[in-house]
């Protein structure tokens, strides 16, 4: 599935360039490429259209300018910090003998059985979209599912967990975090182990007994028995 845009080619740039063709009911963007950039507008309505649907990070764009037609796709959104709509579109060229850059959303799936998220954790989410190169367009994932069924409170999500579908590699290949169950309950990786080395003097642990026999210290302290009338 692919969506067609009708796209001018803009001469002008800058700011003001910008809000002049806000004002014709066009948003401006740029196609990225090793041949050269291309500056454009698009009928913001149109795009608009698109971009509150959903997925329009992992559907390909058909453009047609200047006559002719070419296959982009949106890479990055930038949003009018009031409205939320978009103001600027960077796209990169869909071209399969490289491969098709795409930012699928990410779905955490299962929640409502995780044992830490109803200890009372909370699921803390790092990326909500992943960066992936994909070998066509039908490889191209809408989402990709993380399975929260079975974290604890302290499990951390990472990137070598995800299941990328084939014909679909991430373009960061650090092992990233994605997410993690955090919460006020103690981990399963907190759990006092016994036989465990107590901590060692002038540490943070070391100062709960001193504070235990300073808070004791009053009670010791005898009341002297008052004086006889």
């Amino acid at each position: 599935m692919s969506i067609a845009l009708k796209a001018e080619k803009r001469e002008q740039l800058g700011s003001a360039a910008a809000k002049k063709i806000k004002r014709a009911g066009q948003i401006p963007a740029v196609i990225y490429s090793t041949n050269g950039n291309i500056n454009l507008s698009l009928p913001v309505k149109e795009f608009e259209q698109e971009y509150f649907k959903g997925g329009v990070t992992t559907t390909v764009i058909e453009l047609e300018l200047a006559g002719k037609k070419m296959k982009v796709i949106a890479h990055k959104i930038e949003l009018d910090p009031v409205s939320d709509r978009p103001v600027h579109v960077d796209f990169f060229p869909c071209d399969e003998t490289k491969g098709i850059i795409a930012k699928p959303k990410l779905v955490f799936i299962n929640q409502d059985k995780s044992p830490g998220l109803k200890k009372g954790g909370f699921l803390h989410i790092v990326m909500r979209k992943v960066e992936v190169v994909c070998d066509s367009e039908k490889s191209i994932p809408e989402k990709i599912e993380i399975d929260a069924g079975n974290l604890h409170i302290g499990n951390k999500i990472r990137a070598e967990s995800l299941k990328i579908p084939a014909g679909v590699k991430l373009t960061n290949q650090t092992n990233f975090l994605i997410g993690s169950i955090v919460g006020r309950g103690k981990s399963e990786e907190e759990t006092p182990v016994a036989g465990a080395a107590a901590p060692a003097a002038g540490t943070a642990g070391a100062a709960a007994p001193a504070a235990a026999a300073g808070a004791a210290a009053p009670k010791a302290a005898a009341k002297k028995p008052e004086a006889k009338k």
